[in-house]
Formats: C-alpha cells, structure tokens, sequence
C-alpha cells in the first residue's frame, strides 16, 4: 500500500533511448497524504514483449526509492510471472495469483549466493579493509573470510554462508553451511555508486546483478533490497561467528495487538467507549 513521508533518496534508471520516466519528484521530496501517491511512471519497450519487459525489469532494479513504501518490488514479481510475459491473463490477475496479497518473493539459493557476495565485499569496503580493485587491493589488511547470515522473513530460519575471497584472483568459494555445498564466483566487476547501488559482475560477465544498499548498522548488519524485497544480513569475521552461536536471538516485537491502519488518514470519529467490545463484522 501507499504510504506517506520524504524521500530520502531517489535517484531514477540510467538514460536510455528505449525507457520513458514521467516524475514530478526529486529526492527530499515529500509524498503527502492529501495527492495521489505517485512517485515515478516507468514506460519502456523493445523489439517484443520480452525484449521491453527484461528492459522493464532491469529498470526496476537501477531505482532508489527510499523513506517511502512502493511497488517496485511488486512491479518486479509481475514481470517475472510467464503468464504475464505470455499475455496469457485477465483483470483477476491479482486475485488470480496473488489471493494473499503480495509479501515478496523467496530468494533462491543462487539469489542468496549473490547477497552474500555483495555482503562480504561491502563490509571490507565499510571497514576500510580495501577497495576493490587490483590497484588498490592489499592482501595484509583484508578479511578474506567472513560469515554472512541471510535473516529468514516471517517463520523462516536464518541461513548462514561462508564467502572465502582467493587473493591475488577475482575467485570466492561460497558455502552453503547448511549443506556444505560450496560455489566459486569470479567477481569481475564491482561498482558501489552513491552509497547506495551495487553492480557486480561475476563469471567474466555472464551473471550482472543490481543490489540496493539500505543502510548498516555498527559494521555488523547489512540490509538490502534485493528481487523486489528487503533482506536483513549481518557479516561476521570468524571469531564473531564462533561466538554468535552462544548468543540469544534477537527479541521480535509481537504486533498482534496493535491496530495498524493500511494507508493514512484522519480519524474523523471514534464510535465506541472504552470497556466495549469490538467482534468481527
């Protein structure tokens, strides 16, 4: 749903001669509860359909849009639906496919391969460690190994990996520790742009992913966005894995009880007391 508040950053697609944006915002904009919500209107096309909706999804990939809820992750699951891509629906789209709502897609193991990559890059990046890049790199100063833990949503258990970077290559073997099942990536490209973006490329190009950094807290947690949703992560060097095995989960806060309204507004009237009871219907 929509929602109220600035815009903290926004910054739009790369210019491209087969992509249209209509916007009347910039960043610090404020979206307000009294105007239609709309941020951005996203346009492109191509030689056929799915030429302009890969063009459509990269797109959605290259958006910052933060200090706001928005679709893009929502626009992103629509696009990767084969009967959307087939023209094979109808108005019960939604219902059709969505009849809980949408609550953002799983990541696949490859997708958490990728976030564990970019975490273990961004943490020697955030720590000073290094920056990327063979001019620049010194093997005596950087974490080649670090544990990534990918925090599970809702019921979902955390998932941990383990991301070992071979000096003087652009390898990572990345574990699977709840498996033990190891895959190695050649990082041929990493560009971390206005704080923000992460482009990487891996297997000499073959593989181009878009990461969103939303922020990190005490060198230690990571959050992402990432396919059209948020991710928690927290980095940890060995000895801070080793020791995090003994420590307490962190307390998650029980909204049952609280009444959280879908969109804004004002509350015009209030039509019970306090002592009544409120059933359903």
């Amino acid at each position: 749903m929509p929602s109220i508040g600035f815009l903290s950053k926004y910054s739009e697609p790369k210019p491209h001669e087969n992509i249209r944006i209509d916007t009347g915002v910039q960043e610090g904009s404020e979206i307000s509860m009294y105007y239609d919500p709309m941020i951005s209107k996203l346009v492109t096309w191509g030689k056929d359909r799915n030429e302009a909706l890969d063009l459509l999804d990269n797109a959605f990939d290259e958006y910052v849009v933060q200090g706001v809820a928005h679709n893009i992750g929502f626009g992103k699951s629509i696009v990767a639906n084969q009967s959307f891509r087939d023209g094979d629906y109808s108005t019960a789209f939604i219902p059709d496919f969505y009849p809980e709502g949408y609550n953002g897609d799983d990541l696949t193991s490859k997708d958490k391969q990728v976030l564990a990559l970019a975490a273990h890059q961004l943490k020697n990046e955030h720590s000073t460690y290094y920056t990327f890049g063979d001019a620049q790199r010194s093997t005596d100063i950087q974490d080649h190994t670090l544990f990534v833990t990918i925090v599970g949503k809702g019921e979902e258990a955390d998932h941990d990996w383990k991301v070992v970077m071979h000096p003087g290559t652009n390898d990572f073997t990345i574990t699977d520790l709840d498996n033990g099942e190891s895959t190695t990536l050649d990082l041929t490209n990493f560009n971390f742009s206005r704080n923000t973006l992460v482009e990487m490329e891996t297997n000499k190009g073959a593989d181009n992913d878009i990461i969103q950094l939303m922020g990190s807290e005490n060198d230690l947690k990571f959050n992402f966005y990432y396919q059209g949703g948020k991710v928690e992560t927290y980095v940890y060097n060995e000895n801070q894995f080793k020791y995090k095995q003994h420590m307490a989960p962190p307390t998650k806060i029980d909204f049952s009880k609280s009444i959280l309204s879908p969109m804004p507004g004002a509350i015009v009237s209030v039509s019970v007391e306090v002592g009544q009871t409120v059933a359903d219907g």
